[in-house]
């Protein structure tokens, strides 16, 4: 699944509305290739996720992040993502 910049913006859009309409200041959306949920990553970011886990956060305003498990040396093709800010963290969850 190819994903172009114009449908992401109109996927940020959608979401940056239901944060507004719930009072939220962003969006953190979680994917992991071993349990088959990576879609919703690849949906928000157009990177497909082939080893462990990676998280996009989109906030209500401002650009999105893709982050990344620093310990994981090969997760996918970080290339593919359309998400310029790529953050490795040594753990994504702190």
């Amino acid at each position: 699944m190819e994903v172009t910049r114009e449908a992401l913006q109109r996927r940020y859009a959608s979401v940056r509305a239901a944060l507004e309409a719930d009072g939220l200041d962003a969006a953190l959306v979680c994917g992991s290739e071993y349990t088959g949920f990576e879609g919703a990553v690849t949906y928000l970011s157009g990177f497909l996720i082939v080893h462990r886990y990676a998280y996009v956060l989109l906030p209500s305003e401002g650009e999105p992040s893709i982050v990344f498990p620093s310990e994981a040396r090969y997760v996918g093709e970080h290339g593919t993502s359309l998400i310029e800010d790529q953050v490795f963290a040594e753990r994504p969850g702190d």
